[in-house]
C-alpha cells in the first residue's frame, strides 16, 4: 500500500515526539529518583547526628534514658526510621520501635558496624543481613565522644514509603509526556497540513489539470516560505507550459496554411491544365509559377530543418577562424541583381580590411543573408542599406541597417517568432516567416546577441561576434 508524504511525515514526527518526551521522562525520573533518595538519606544524617549528641548527653549523665528514648520516638515519627543505638562492643541498647525483644540486648557482627567503629559513614539499601522483612534504607554513623568512637546509630526507613512517593511523581511525569505528545502531534498535524500537506496537494492538482491540457489552471497560494516560492516557480512554469502550447499551435497552424496555400496554386495550375481550361499555348507561363511555389515550397521546409536541427540538442557548430570582411563581401556581390533592381544605395562600412572571428562559417553566412534579403525586401525603390562592422567592448559588432518604413513598436516582441509577418510584403517576396528565427537561434548557439532598433529613420538589425 503507497504511504503518503503526509502520513510519513506525521509518523517520522510523532515518533521523534516519543522519543523526546520519553527520554525527558525518564532523565526526570532518574533525577527525582536520586533527588528524593539523597533529600531521605540527608534528613537521616541530620536527625542522626542530632541523636548522637543526645547519646553523648545521656552517657555524660547528663540526660536521662526517658529522654533519650523520647527523641528517639519522636525521630521515628518523624521520618518513619527505626533507631537503634549501639555501643562499641556491637550490642543494641537503645530501640526507638516496639519489637524490643527481638533487637535489644543483640549484638552486631557485620562489616557495616565495623565500618561505623572506625568513624565511616555507611549508607545502603536491603534488609540489612535479614535483619528486616522489607527492603530498607539504612544510614550508620559514629558516636563520637573526646574524638574518640565510642559507638554508633543506624536509622532504617522503609524503601516502600520512598517508592510509593516516586510513583506518584512518576505517575505525573509520564501523565504530562503522554499529554505533551498528544497535544503536540495534534498541533503539528494541523499545522502540517496547512503549510505543507493542502499546498502540495493544490500543486499536485493543479499540475495533473495541465498534464490534460488545461493550461489555464494556476497554484492560489501566497504563502512567503519555501512553499511560496515553490508556487511561484510552478506557476511560472505553467505560464511557460502554456506559452509553449500557444506557440505549438500557432506553428501548426502556420506551417499548415504556409504549405497549403501553393499546394493549392499547384494543384489548381495541373488540374487546369489536365481539364483544358488553361490553354496548351499558356502551359509554360504556368508551369514556372508552380516551378516557383515549388521552390518556395523547398526553401520552407529546409528552414523548418534547419531551426529543428538548432533547437535539438544534438546540434553543433563547425567552429573555426575567419574573415567577417570577405564574407559580407560576398552576400552583397551574391544581391547584386537585387540591389540593382530597386536601384538602392548600397553602403558597406567595414573596420580593416580583414577582421577574422570566430564562428561556424556557414550558419553565419546564413545569418547575414537572410538579415541582408529583409534589408532588401522591406526597403523602399532608391532607398539606402548599410553593412557595418565595428568593435566594441572586445566584440565584433555587425550591423544591416535599410531606411525602409519602421516596424511598428507593438510588433517588434514578436519579430523574432517564427512565421510571425508584420509586413505581408514578406509573404509577396515569397518569405517564409522563418529567417529571423533562424538567425536567432544561430547567434544564440554562438553564445553572442543579436538586436533589433526600428524607428522614424529605418530598421537596424545587430548582432556580435567573438574577435579572434
Amino acid at each position: 500500500m503507497k504511504k503518503s508524504l503526509f502520513t510519513k511525515l506525521i509518523s517520522t514526527y510523532f515518533l521523534i515526539l516519543v522519543i523526546s518526551y520519553s527520554l525527558v521522562a525518564v532523565f526526570l525520573s532518574l533525577w527525582f529518583y536520586n533527588y528524593y533518595y539523597s533529600q531521605k538519606v540527608n534528613a537521616l544524617l541530620t536527625e542522626g547526628n542530632n541523636l548522637s549528641k543526645t547519646v553523648v548527653s545521656y552517657l555524660n549523665k547528663k540526660t536521662s534514658i526517658s529522654r533519650l528514648k523520647y527523641e528517639l520516638s519522636v525521630v521515628d515519627r518523624l521520618l518513619n526510621a527505626r533507631i537503634w543505638i549501639v555501643d562499641k562492643y556491637g550490642y543494641i541498647y537503645v530501640y526507638s520501635g516496639t519489637e524490643t525483644d527481638e533487637f535489644l540486648g543483640k549484638q552486631l557482627k557485620n562489616k557495616e558496624i565495623e565500618e561505623v567503629m572506625k568513624g565511616n559513614i555507611v549508607n545502603e539499601k536491603g534488609l540489612f543481613k535479614e535483619k528486616f522483612d522489607v527492603r530498607m534504607m539504612t544510614v550508620g554513623l559514629p558516636i563520637m565522644m573526646n574524638d574518640q568512637t565510642i559507638g554508633s546509630i543506624f536509622l532504617h526507613a522503609p524503601l516502600g514509603e520512598i517508592t510509593a512517593a516516586l510513583k506518584r511523581i512518576y505517575f505525573v511525569i509520564w501523565m504530562s509526556a503522554f499529554f505533551a505528545i498528544i497535544i503536540s502531534a495534534i498541533i503539528i498535524y494541523y499545522f502540517s497540513d496547512r503549510i505543507l500537506i493542502k499546498p502540495l496537494g493544490k500543486i499536485n492538482d493543479t499540475a495533473k489539470s495541465i498534464s490534460k491540457g488545461d493550461f489555464d489552471k494556476r497554484v492560489k497560494i501566497s504563502s512567503s516560505d519555501e512553499i511560496g516560492d515553490l508556487a511561484v516557480s510552478f506557476n511560472y512554469m505553467a505560464d511557460s507550459l502554456q506559452n509553449l502550447e500557444s506557440m505549438r499551435k500557432s506553428f501548426v497552424a502556420n506551417v499548415s496554411h504556409e504549405l497549403r496555400s501553393p499546394m493549392t496554386s499547384i494543384n489548381g495550375f495541373i488540374v487546369g491544365m489536365l481539364d483544358g481550361t488553361i490553354p496548351r499555348d499558356k502551359w509554360e507561363y504556368y508551369l514556372k509559377i508552380v516551378n516557383d511555389e515549388i521552390k518556395r515550397l523547398i526553401r520552407l521546409i529546409n528552414d523548418l530543418l534547419d531551426l529543428a536541427r538548432l533547437e535539438s540538442a544534438e546540434f553543433s557548430l563547425n567552429m573555426g577562424i575567419f574573415d567577417i570582411n570577405e564574407l559580407i563581401r560576398e552576400r552583397v556581390i551574391k544581391f547584386e541583381d537585387k540591389i540593382n533592381k530597386k536601384q538602392i544605395e548600397m553602403d558597406v562600412v567595414l573596420v580593416d580590411n580583414k577582421m577574422n572571428v570566430k564562428g561556424d562559417r556557414d550558419r553565419i553566412d546564413q545569418v547575414i543573408t537572410n538579415l541582408l534579403d529583409n534589408a532588401i525586401k522591406f526597403v523602399h525603390d532608391g532607398g539606402k542599406i548599410q553593412i557595418k562592422t565595428e568593435i566594441k567592448d572586445n566584440r565584433l559588432l555587425v550591423s544591416v541597417f535599410n531606411n525602409g518604413t519602421p516596424i511598428p513598436k507593438e510588433e517588434i516582441k514578436y519579430i523574432w517568432d517564427r512565421f510571425h509577418k508584420a509586413d505581408k510584403a514578406r509573404t509577396k517576396g515569397g518569405g517564409t516567416g522563418l529567417g529571423l528565427s533562424i538567425a536567432r537561434q544561430i547567434v544564440n548557439q554562438h553564445k553572442q546577441t543579436i538586436w533589433v532598433e526600428s524607428g522614424e529613420k529605418g530598421t537596424k538589425f545587430t548582432f556580435t561576434l567573438s574577435l579572434e
